[in-house]
């Protein structure tokens, strides 16, 4: 079923709309804050006008630009090359540990369609954004923590966490295996390598951080109130907005063009802001923390997803990692009749995942490079989805082989935690 959804609507989308991705969007991230990382030295690098804005990241994010500007002759080749390797790399790892579970084709079909048709890494790599190294981060973290080995863990995803704070909520399963001081180390590192990034960046720690804190207003005005690109949004609030715009849409007494922020914008963030973290934290207490870590892990990465303000298409490859391990599950456990799970919510997140997984913005009416834009919602569908998989993983338990919560299977001691 998964094969067969990813193929059909990959055709589909295809067959729509061509290339799926707007001309405008060819390697933006990249070239843009690498023209701001080329000034690195400089007094007024976090700020300079001429470069698109303030920098909108977390200064540790400049390092990984650094990275391939002063190694490569050609940068944007070289982090092509680089993003490229290691989706292919982590997808032939995954191939083989599927193999040494489920010998057939079929599973094969499954792992390879995904990399070559699935729709987030190809946004990813268009864009030239620097997920594409924190991906790798969180991947690495995570094969870690099944390996039981929870300083390299901790320390990987707070390197990604410095760079943008949303996987910080992987930060958690610490404490679902009661990992307190490895929660505290991992919160600690992340503070360390900002630290560390303001003091590198200069040209003093007070200077910096007080260039880096004009990218708040920034963000706010340019990226999380004003609707850019709203069909690549799948956050909550970016469906927030979609809503008000509709609300507008219909009331809206002559065909002007909607101004940048529309009216009420400003106060549904200020209660999205108050409602979300209280609503999070309510979550973890009364459901999640009572959970086998395979469903915490598939909800927290779908949660890094939807809660930050803003959440373009490419923050999708990480749902490529929930997929990984619930594919392992359903093989190494359900298939093999060591765990029953209903069939419905096996279906269920299947075919959610394929659908996230394809191109959806056919699903739009008119110039699909205007912002203002009215009718692309294939982001706001994808949307549904991801909720739709957090409902299933917070109803059903799926006790899981990968993360230590069954015994092993014959002859494959590497599904066997580390309990040393």
């Amino acid at each position: 079923m998964y094969v067969a959804t990813l193929l059909l609507l990959t055709i589909v989308a295809w067959c729509a709309r061509g290339i799926p991705v707007p001309d405008s969007f060819a390697f933006r991230d990249f070239t843009d804050f690498t023209a701001r990382v080329a000034h690195f030295g400089e007094p007024d690098m976090l700020s300079r006008p001429d470069v698109n804005g303030p920098f909108p990241y977390p200064v540790p994010t400049i390092y990984a630009f650094l990275f391939f500007i002063r190694l490569f002759p050609n940068p944007l080749a070289a982090f092509l090359t680089f993003a490229l390797l290691s989706f292919f790399v982590a997808t032939c790892c995954f191939s083989w540990r599927v193999k040494r579970i489920a010998p057939g084709w079929l599973p094969q079909v499954a792992v390879w369609s995904t990399l070559f048709l699935g729709y987030p890494l190809l946004f990813l790599i268009f864009r030239g954004n620097i997920d594409a190294v924190m991906w790798v981060l969180v991947l690495l973290g995570i094969v870690a923590y099944t390996r039981n080995r929870m300083l390299i863990s901790a320390i990987l995803w707070a390197l990604a966490t410095s760079m943008k704070i949303s996987p910080g909520l992987l930060f958690v399963l610490f404490l679902a295996r009661r990992k307190y001081r490895m929660f505290a180390i991992a919160i600690a590192v992340t503070v360390v390598f900002s630290v560390l990034a303001l003091a590198g960046v200069g040209p003093t720690i007070r200077q910096a951080v007080s260039d880096s804190s004009k990218t708040a207003p920034f963000l706010r005005d340019t990226f999380i109130l004003a609707r850019v690109s709203p069909f690549f949004d799948e956050s909550l609030f970016g469906a927030t907005k979609q809503a008000i715009s509709l609300y507008h849409y219909v009331h809206r007494s002559d065909n002007r063009p909607f101004p940048p922020i529309l009216p009420g914008m400003r106060r549904a963030l200020r209660i999205y802001t108050i409602l979300i973290p209280i609503a999070a934290v309510l979550l973890y207490w009364f459901r999640l923390r009572h959970l086998p870590l395979l469903n915490q892990f598939i909800a927290y990465i779908v949660l890094v997803i939807v809660l930050p303000q803003y959440s373009y298409e490419y923050k999708l490859v990480y749902m490529y990692l929930a997929w990984g391990a619930f594919l392992l599950f359903l093989l190494a456990d359900v298939a093999t009749g060591r765990v029953r799970v209903p069939a419905r919510a096996l279906h269920t997140i299947l075919f959610s995942c394929a659908v996230i997984f394809v191109p959806l913005n056919y699903l739009s009416h008119g110039n699909i490079n205007s912002a203002g834009h009215i009718f692309g919602f294939a982001a706001q569908v994808k949307t549904i989805f991801l909720l739709l998989i957090l409902l299933t993983v917070l109803r059903v338990p799926m006790h899981s082989s990968l993360f230590g919560d069954l015994q092993t299977l014959p002859g494959d001691l590497r599904l066997e935690p580390d309990l040393n």
